[in-house]
């Protein structure tokens, strides 16, 4: 087959399609007359459904397959759901369509699915979908927090569709792969850096205090308990209560702890600070301890 490469975390692009922008992205695609899609990975016999016409597909979680490098998928019955799930992730591209909810848009991707080694044909045909889709979507777009506005990012690594963009012109929200509470908003490259400065990094801060109350798990897997902090300073806030990624030695009631606290920026709660992460201090390791945490949680200022 030629030159082998394995599959990582590069043989996927993120997407955002409306309607309009899937179907022109799909004529690209059925260009090619051996390809056909794959409307779901379960179906209840062992016969692939295959399809080059997307009226009466509902699903999202489709793949693109190419019967001249592959003839045909594997599938495998699952008792348990008495179901036949595709396989042959290797040898398909998955094709995770944008989905509209309410009044946002979320994102899709096209990937090559599984880990395992890729050979030549399909990576080039991934390659060629992502030049179309390269030199048809645009990738300058902020991240920026519903709730704070002003807090946000460049993001490079989603590319929408032109009428993607038009739909967020009249009020929709394009929606990446995180918080829901995050959209896309598109810049005009020409403006980007006078767009770009209006924005700032969520502010993050380490405070000094003592333990007054606490020390109970939330979850130990993660390694979080709740405690309540009086700090040496009132700035920003003079006490602070909530559940802190805590790291060995636990600290206990009366003893000295620095405290990260981040900014609300996701607005599901009232408080303008959220809890990040608490360690114990000692005269010995006070400057350490500060110095990784400012790493660690890239704190600018505290």
């Amino acid at each position: 087959m030629g030159l082998i490469r394995e599959v990582d975390m590069g043989w996927q692009l993120t997407t955002l399609m409306a309607p309009d922008d899937e179907a022109a992205f799909l004529a690209f695609v059925f260009e090619r007359p051996t390809v056909y899609l794959i409307p779901d990975v379960r179906n209840p016999t062992a016969e692939v459904p295959r399809t080059r016409d997307m009226r009466g597909v509902k699903g999202t979680t489709c793949n693109l397959w190419d019967t001249a490098i592959l003839s045909e998928p594997k599938v495998e019955f699952i008792p348990s759901c008495n179901d036949y799930y595709l396989r042959s992730e290797e040898s398909l591209i998955q094709f995770l369509r944008s989905r509209r909810k309410g009044d946002a848009l979320e994102a899709g991707r096209i990937a090559i699915g599984g880990f395992s080694p890729v050979a030549e044909a399909i990576t080039a045909w991934f390659a060629t979908l992502g030049r179309w889709i390269k030199s048809h979507f645009k990738n300058t777009f902020v991240y920026a927090s519903d709730y704070q506005p002003e807090v946000g990012s460049r993001e490079r690594t989603v590319w929408v569709g032109p009428q993607a963009i038009a739909l967020a012109n009249r009020g929709v929200s394009l929606k990446q792969l995180g918080p829901p509470e995050f959209s896309l908003h598109y810049i005009d490259p020409a403006k980007e850096a006078e767009v770009m400065a209006r924005y700032r990094r969520p502010i993050k801060r380490i405070v000094i205090g003592k333990v007054t109350a606490g020390g109970e798990v939330v979850d130990p897997q993660l390694g979080k308990r709740r405690y309540r902090i009086a700090f040496t300073s009132a700035d920003p806030l003079p006490h602070f209560e909530g559940v802190f990624l805590c790291s060995r030695p636990e600290p206990k009631i009366g003893e000295e702890v620095a405290c990260v606290l981040g900014e609300n920026i996701l607005g599901r709660h009232p408080d303008p600070w959220e809890p990040k992460e608490i360690r114990k201090l000692s005269p010995k390791n006070q400057d350490r301890v500060l110095n990784t945490l400012r790493k660690s949680w890239r704190v600018e200022e505290d």
